[in-house]
Order: structure tokens, then sequence, then C-alpha cells
């Protein structure tokens, strides 16, 4: 009895990796999201060391550093924290002057499980790779299945409808009155304040180190920017870090229309704008080390 459950469940394993080594398996945004994320920090081990690093969120993530990769490293990560990042940079092989972190989402938690996973095996030599459970698996073909019969297109997508059309407008109207009502509210008092007590810590950690760190607050979408979480978060930082630099929304969205793709995320119109606002404080930080 003992030997046939083993040999199930090494089956079950086995089946699970091959699925994920051919990528046959249908992934999920989540995994999608997993892999990228991992594949990031993997990277962040495996490159020569540069000047700046960018720690944040998937607003991060979705800021254009083309023309700074050999002085510049994104690791913005969709759907964490900036101090996910941070604890990738204080644990790495190579330290950068300096630090830009990303201040828009402060409740989340650091994934140490995320940064685990970055440093296997499997990770760094297939980086396409990730594990699909067989009920999983079977679980995506009847939900892809279902999704095909929706006539409602899902939320944080166009529904296959082309950018700039009616329909494709709808979707991103309806995206933000979903984070309207989301920056409404605050965040709790009692988490904010646990966070920013995290946040100090690990950036006192990396001043100990020798890196300069720089408080980072993207634009996102001009009606929620004065919305009462934006409004607390941004005044809690500054409260919080009065020693530190602090690069708000509003001097990098200066002289733009900021459209954004969800009320959220930058479009790559938008983004270009906000590298051309932030070029010299960037310019100033990649030559640091040159110096």
């Amino acid at each position: 009895m003992k030997t046939s459950l083993s040999v199930a469940l090494a089956l079950i394993v086995v089946y699970g990796v091959l699925v994920g080594l051919s990528n046959s398996g249908t992934e999920t945004a989540t995994q999608g999201y997993w892999r990228k994320n991992r594949n990031v920090i993997a990277a962040y081990a495996a490159i020569e060391p540069r000047q700046v690093v960018f720690a944040g969120s998937s607003l991060t993530a979705a800021v254009n550093f083309s023309g700074f990769e050999s002085c510049a490293y994104n690791l913005g990560l969709i759907g964490e924290s900036a101090l996910t990042g941070i604890d990738v940079v204080h644990s790495g092989s190579w330290m950068p002057d300096t630090v830009f972190v990303e201040v828009n989402f402060p409740e989340r938690e650091s994934n140490a499980n995320l940064i685990h996973s970055a440093d296997s095996w499997l990770a760094k030599r297939f980086p396409s790779f990730v594990y699909v459970p067989p009920i999983t698996f079977l679980a995506q073909l009847g939900g892809n299945a279902l999704q095909r019969l929706r006539t409602v297109p899902v939320i944080g997508s166009t529904g296959g409808a082309p950018a700039g059309s009616p329909e494709a407008g709808e979707v991103r109207a309806a995206e933000l009155a979903i984070q309207r009502d989301v920056f409404e509210t605050k965040l709790p008092e009692s988490v904010l304040k646990n966070k920013l007590a995290e946040f100090a810590i690990k950036i006192r950690e990396l001043q100990k180190s020798g890196m300069r760190v720089v408080l980072l607050e993207l634009p996102i979408h001009p009606e929620l920017e004065e919305s009462p979480r934006a409004s607390q978060i941004r005044d809690r930082f500054r409260q919080a870090f009065p020693d530190l630099r602090i690069i708000s929304a509003t001097e990098l969205a200066q002289g733009l229309t900021i459209k954004t793709a969800d009320g959220l995320h930058l479009t790559e119109e938008d983004s270009r704008g906000v590298l051309d606002n932030f070029l010299p404080e960037l310019q100033v930080a990649c030559k640091k080390r040159a110096a």
C-alpha cells in the first residue's frame, strides 16, 4: 500500500513537472505573474552591478527605462510590494549606489517565497517553467472552457477589443471606476503604521550598507491622485521619512496628461513623459559610480 502511494505521488509530481517544462498547460494570470517576477529577481542576481535599482510594484514594472539598461535595473514586481525588491537588493551579491523605492502600495508584504523560488535550479535553467499540478491543469481547462462562453469581458483586459476602440475605452472606464472606489477608503492606520516601521528598518539597512535611498511616488490617474488613500500614503511617508528625498507624482507628471491603462498603470505614452521628467535625477544617479 505504501509503495503504491509513493509511486502515485511520484507520478503526479513528474506529470506536473513535464507539463510545466513543456508549457503545454494553459498558464493562468497568477502563474504568469509569478514566473515573470521570479525571472526578474533571478536576472538581478546574474547581471553585472548597476548604479541604480528601482524597487516597486507593477506600477514600477510598467515604466520603460529604455536607454538606461547599463545603468539601471527595474525590480518592479507585479502584485508585489517594494519591500520584496528591497529584500532582493539587501540579500544580493552586489550593491547599487542608489535605490529608488516606490511608495504607492506600502500595505503589501514582502514575498520571501518568491525570492526563494528565483534561486532554484529550475528557475535558473528553465525561465519559462511553472510547476502545474494535475488538478490545477484540469481546473484551468474547465475555466478556459467557461471563459469562452462568457459574453462579458474580464475586467483588466480589453476583451479582445482593439486598443482605442469604444469597447476598450469602456473596459478602461470600468477599471478606473473600481479603483476610484478602492481609493476612497484609507488604509487602516494600524496597518500603515506597521508597514512604515518595516520600511524604516529595511531602508536604514540599505543606508548602513552605503546605498542612497530615494522615495518615489509614481503617477496614477488624475482622478485618484488626491483621493483619501493616495493622500494618506503620500502624507504619512513624508512624515515618516523627513530626511529622505521624495519624488512626488506631481513632479513626475508635470506638463503631462496622465491617461493610464486602468487607472493605475502608465501607458507607453505616459511612461515616456514620466521618464522625460525623471531624466535629470536618473542621469545624476547613473554618473555617481563613474565619478
